[in-house]
């Protein structure tokens, strides 16, 4: 039995009630996709200022923090799916504010060729729920993660009705996500996408997820982050998307995906329009690059005596940081962004291409903030060098001392900012967030 139809035998035991019935006509300037954003969150909020217990019907769907397509992409799909056909009302609840989203032009442009023209106001954010407490809502769906963050603290105990992913398996809520798919691709859209075969998929949904594999994945380029998973699911999407036209059919089956979409006009052109917008970060300021690709994780350290709990941020930055962090903004910059998170410790993450033979470069700069100690008598001078000590034993990482910046961006950096432990490396070019972020919560989580 296929996981849509687990998940649909389920949904019909639950006997939950329909809310939205998907428009096939439409009369109106926007896109069935719109109309479905802008009815499920003005019935969803509805429903939490007045009547709590159908508040506590509603799945939430989340992706993480970072709030980059493929998290947007992912979360609105699954909620359209458990809500349109599988009877069971969910919606997208966005980890970011508002006003965040102006801060990734890639985003904006696939939503608005999905036809949400407008989504600070038919998408819901964190923001839209800061002032019901407890949290209003006790259901969650996971996509691209599968952690659910503290933050999100109903009245009654939450629970993880599904997952969707393809980070490192945390091996949580095994007895109650319902599916819970965690397995490798180069787009947590494309397992979304695969169980949506045999579904009446509206044409700007089938564009905004293949626009989320696409930008993941280069394109699908050959040799590259794609992999079968995505590339079936992409040859799917491209027949449904309102690009269609563009698109012959190809013969694709569950072991041999096609491909050769990579070849096809419009993927190339809107892989292109993608991946400049998404590159063009010129006009935003260190803070901005700080929080515009970010996560945030909690530890528990059982190393030490009183296994205090530590949180850390990894900001991903598509710039060198020569470009934007040089003479102290790392360090004033970063201090100040810890401050407002709450940080113990941040990792700044760049990926660039060298200027002259244009190959990927990565860099790693680490910060620990001292001022917070988790508990008294907190050493921080020994948890920075148990992080170092483990990013350089790290084989996956090859963390290697940077030539300009070591210990920070100014000489004496840590006479400046007495308060900051700096230490920054180059490492392995393809070693992305997903293989640093499961290094970070190795070393920290160790017991000795």
């Amino acid at each position: 039995m296929s996981v849509l139809n687990r998940m649909y035998r389920l949904s019909t035991f639950v006997g939950m009630p329909k809310l939205y019935e998907p428009q096939r006509q439409i009369t109106g300037p926007e896109s069935t996709l719109a109309d479905f954003l802008s009815f499920s969150r003005e019935r969803y909020l509805h429903d939490v200022r007045n009547d709590g217990v159908k508040a506590k019907e509603w799945t939430l769907v989340m992706g993480n923090e970072a709030g980059d397509l493929d998290t947007i992409a992912s979360s609105i799909a699954f909620a359209w799916l458990r809500t349109t056909v599988l009877n069971q009302p969910s919606i997208s609840l966005l980890q970011m504010d508002r006003n965040d989203l102006d801060l990734r032009a890639e985003n904006l442009h696939a939503l608005e060729l999905a036809g949400v023209s407008r989504p600070k106001d038919q998408l819901l954010f964190v923001a839209d729920l800061i002032d019901f407490h407890p949290f209003p809502s006790r259901k969650f769906a996971l996509v691209d993660h599968n952690r659910l963050s503290s933050t999100f603290t109903p009245e009654e105990r939450p629970v993880v009705v599904a997952i969707v992913d393809h980070h490192a398996d945390e091996n949580l809520y095994v007895d109650s996500a319902e599916p819970r798919i965690i397995a490798p691709s180069g787009s947590c859209a494309s397992h979304i996408a695969n169980l949506m075969e045999t579904v009446d998929l509206p044409r700007e949904l089938a564009t905004l997820l293949l626009s989320a594999i696409l930008i993941d994945t280069d394109g699908l380029k050959p040799g590259g982050k794609a992999i079968d998973v995505d590339r079936k699911a992409a040859d799917y999407l491209a027949q449904k998307s309102t690009f269609a036209s563009s698109v012959s059919v190809l013969q694709t089956n569950d072991t041999t995906p096609s491909s050769t979409l990579y070849e096809v006009d419009f993927i190339r052109s809107l892989s292109e329009e993608l991946s400049t917008k998404k590159n063009d970060v010129s006009h935003l300021g260190p803070r901005d690059l700080l929080r515009r690709d970010y996560k945030q994780y909690e530890f528990i350290l059982p190393w030490h005596p009183a296994k205090p709990t530590i949180r850390a941020g990894l900001s991903t930055v598509p710039v060198k940081l020569e470009e934007w962090a040089a003479d102290g903004k790392l360090e004033t910059e970063g201090d100040a962004w810890m401050k407002e998170r709450g940080l113990h410790v941040l990792g700044v993450l760049t990926a660039y291409r060298g200027a002259t033979k244009g190959k990927r470069k990565r860099e790693m700069a680490w910060l620990v903030r001292t001022v917070s100690p988790p508990t008294d008598g907190f050493d921080f001078d020994a948890l920075m060098q148990r992080l170092c000590t483990g990013l350089e034993a790290d084989p996956a990482l090859e963390s290697k001392e940077h030539k300009k910046f070591v210990n920070g961006t100014l000489k004496d950096s840590h006479r400046t900012f007495p308060q900051l432990r700096v230490r920054i490396y180059m490492q392995n070019p393809h070693a992305t967030r997903k293989v640093t972020a499961p290094a970070l919560k190795s070393i920290m989580e160790a017991q000795n």
